[in-house]
This record gives C-alpha cells, sequence and structure tokens, in this order.
C-alpha cells in the first residue's frame, strides 16, 4: 500500500531513546549504546514508521552492560498519511492504551490479562512541555520476534488454531473493559476522552468502497444483494456510519480495538510449555463501541478465506465473554444466546463498510498499490463468502 507521491516526506529517526527508557526504567538508567533498522516490510504497517531497535544499557554505573531489544513505533513518514491517520490523536490514544487502559484492566482482573508487548516508555516530543505530536514521537515496545512470536501470513488467513487463541484473548479484553461501568465507574470520563474514533476522509475512502459496490453490482452471484449492502452505511457521506460510537454508560460499550486482523496479533505456541498466546498491536484507530464490532471485523478479515467455523468461534467468544464476566462478578444476562445475537446483528451490519473496505488490504499483492489494484480472484473469493453468510444470518 502507498501513498500520494507529492506528499510532504519526513525522515522518522529514532533520537535519545535514553530519556524514553528513563520514564520506565529509572533516571540512573544510561544509553551505552543503540541501532536501529526497518522492522516490516513494506505493505505491512500502513499508519506508522516500525524500526526495530537494539540498547545496549546499564542500570546503574557499577551495574552490568545489558541488551535491549526493542521496537520503535514512530510516525509515518508523509504528511499524507499524518492527515489520514490523524497522527495528532491516534498517537497519543495509542500511549494512553499502553501506558493506561492496559494497566487499569490488569488492576480489575485477579487472572492473566497479557495481551500487549511490554511497554519500555513514550514520548510526543523530544522538546519538554510540548502537547503537540512532533517527528520525535516514539513508543518503545519489547520485540516479541526475537521472544519467538510470529506474524501470520495475511493471504492465507490465521489457522483454526490461531483463530481460537486470538478469540480467548478477545473475549478477556472485551469483558475487562465492559466490567468498568460496575467496578471502576470513576474511569468512564477518561475513557470518554481518549477513546475517540478517527475522522474518516470521505474524498479519500469514497473511492475504495465504490470500487468494492461496484464489483458486487457486476457480479451475477452478488448483484442481487447490493442494495441490500449498499444500505448498511451512508454512502453518500461514510464518516457518518464507518465507525459507529456508542457513549460509555452504553450497555455494550467498551474499548475496542477496531483494527483488529492478522497483521495485528503475534503467536506464541511452545507446546513443551503448554504455553499458547496471542498479544495484540497497533491500537491507533482504537474507540468506544460494542464488542461485537471487533468479533465480526476480525473473524471476517482473518479467517482462512472460506470463513468456515465462523459459527463455532461467534460460540466460543460469547462463552468466554460469559465465563470471564462472572470471574469479575458481573451481570451476564446480556451475552444470553438471543440477546447476543439481536446485538451481534446489528454491529456486523453496522461494521459491513469497514470489512469491505479492509477486504483490498487484506489480499493485495506485493508490490501493488491499493489505489489501483482491481479486487483479485481471492478477494472476490472472500468477499461472497462473507456475503453468503451475512445473507444467510439475515444481517443484512
Amino acid at each position: 500500500m502507498e501513498f500520494k507521491e507529492n506528499s510532504i516526506q519526513y525522515e522518522v529517526v529514532l533520537r535519545d531513546p535514553q530519556s524514553v527508557l528513563q520514564k520506565q526504567l529509572g533516571n540512573d538508567l544510561k544509553v551505552i549504546d543503540f541501532k536501529t533498522k526497518t522492522f516490516l516490510q513494506l505493505g505491512d504497517n500502513y499508519g506508522s514508521t516500525i524500526l526495530d531497535v537494539q540498547v545496549k544499557i546499564k542500570r546503574k554505573n557499577d551495574a552490568e552492560e545489558e541488551k535491549l531489544d526493542l521496537v520503535a513505533k514512530m510516525l509515518p513518514p508523509t504528511e499524507f498519511q499524518r492527515i489520514f491517520f490523524e497522527t495528532q490523536i491516534s498517537f497519543k490514544k495509542e500511549i494512553f492504551v499502553y501506558e493506561n487502559l492496559i494497566p487499569t484492566y490488569c488492576s480489575l482482573y485477579n487472572g492473566v490479562f497479557d495481551i500487549t508487548p511490554k511497554l519500555y516508555g513514550s514520548r510526543i516530543s523530544i522538546t519538554a512541555d510540548v502537547d503537540e505530536v512532533e517527528n520525535d514521537a516514539v513508543i518503545l515496545m519489547e520485540n516479541l520476534k526475537v521472544k519467538g512470536y510470529c506474524m501470520e501470513d495475511r493471504h492465507k488467513g490465521l489457522s483454526l488454531a490461531h483463530i481460537k487463541m486470538t478469540i480467548l484473548s478477545l473475549a478477556k479484553f472485551h469483558a475487562i473493559g465492559l466490567s468498568i461501568k460496575h467496578k471502576k465507574r470513576s474511569y468512564l470520563p477518561t475513557l470518554q476522552r481518549y477513546m475517540k474514533p478517527m475522522i474518516i476522509i470521505n474524498d479519500v475512502m469514497k473511492p475504495f468502497i465504490t470500487n468494492v459496490l461496484d464489483v458486487i453490482q457486476a457480479d451475477p452471484d452478488l448483484k442481487q444483494y447490493y442494495d441490500r449492502i449498499k444500505r448498511t452505511g451512508n454512502f453518500e457521506n461514510i464518516s457518518d456510519t464507518y465507525y459507529n460510537s456508542l457513549n460509555v454508560e452504553h450497555p455494550w460499550a467498551c474499548a475496542v480495538h477496531s483494527d483488529l486482523w492478522v497483521n495485528n496479533v503475534l503467536f506464541y505456541r511452545n507446546k513443551l510449555e503448554g504455553q499458547n498466546v496471542a498479544k495484540f498491536i497497533d491500537f491507533q484507530m482504537s474507540y468506544i463501541s460494542s464488542p461485537l464490532s471487533d468479533l465480526i471485523f476480525f473473524l471476517c478479515i482473518s479467517m482462512e478465506r472460506s470463513l468456515s467455523h465462523i459459527d463455532e468461534m461467534i460460540e466460543l467468544y460469547r462463552l468466554q465473554i460469559i465465563d470471564i464476566s462472572k470471574e469479575l462478578g458481573c451481570a451476564v444476562e446480556q451475552f444470553s444466546k438471543e440477546k447476543f445475537d439481536e446485538r451481534l446483528k446489528i454491529d456486523a451490519a453496522n461494521e459491513l463498510y469497514h470489512i469491505l473496505l479492509m477486504l483490498k488490504v487484506v489480499e493485495l499483492p506485493k508490490n501493488e498499490q491499493i489505489e489501483t489494484s482491481l479486487l483479485n480472484d481471492n478477494c472476490i473469493f472472500r468477499l461472497k463468502n462473507i456475503i453468503r453468510i451475512y445473507t444467510d444470518k439475515n444481517w443484512i
């Protein structure tokens, strides 16, 4: 995926990691040396610059030298990307998730809740007392790949085992989020302040949606559903319905990831230790909505293209969120099969434009641009399976 060539380009370089690390590891820490290199292949991350960082440190003057393997998340390199991804808002929001939201969730839940990389520090500017997100903004996290975590192939989709691992972690994330209304109501204004949805630029997004809708209208198998699909969102003003915010007081409201797909989940499997772990990254699009919007987006975009086992995975999620809610001492009536399915129908329809847009991203061949790439056979195959499920379940 590439962006407009005439957009202003910035040099994004990690400077002074010591001041960032000292926030987490103490003021005595000294950086002896550090080096960086590109962490991801072109096309694996669209809204950020991601660097592999190796840092040599001493925690005190007389301490042994240590090496830290880190990842630096920084601003994207073009002005267009910074406007498109609203980095003045989204970067602060992601820092909030790692520094505030996740620790708050951990304080509310007595069980194991370890779904994000360890944070090593962050800043929005290298200049003190600046409230604007500047070019040196950075989030430093542990490098999960060095620890044996891996990212799966977005073109193949996730195996059933990986889907299950993700569903169990996602349901836990949502259950704890929903519990805040009952266990820590004083935190709700903070959530409302930081967890706002991105503003969608109609002129940018509409051509992508139009491209998919045109394929649907021209396809012999799908054209009968064209009007129903188009009506699930406000086509003339996509920003009205692309994200579906809920007030924090709404019974179904919690923090949602909003961009949970293959590229934003890393997996660790150790059969000898019996460990199966899924960790989530990239929270810049998170906001307050229904958890089932996360669920249906993840399944439609991240499963193998046939989308077989989708019913089984939806039920696994429902049972897991019931179990975790009970552990948290919260009522579970809203997760009865009937009420759950009622809400899922609403959220599935609301989420369809988001899913349609991501289809091209998931199936985009290497070295092609999303603006000019056509929907390929893999994309259309996944699209047909999604629409089949939506119509069979009367979601549209």
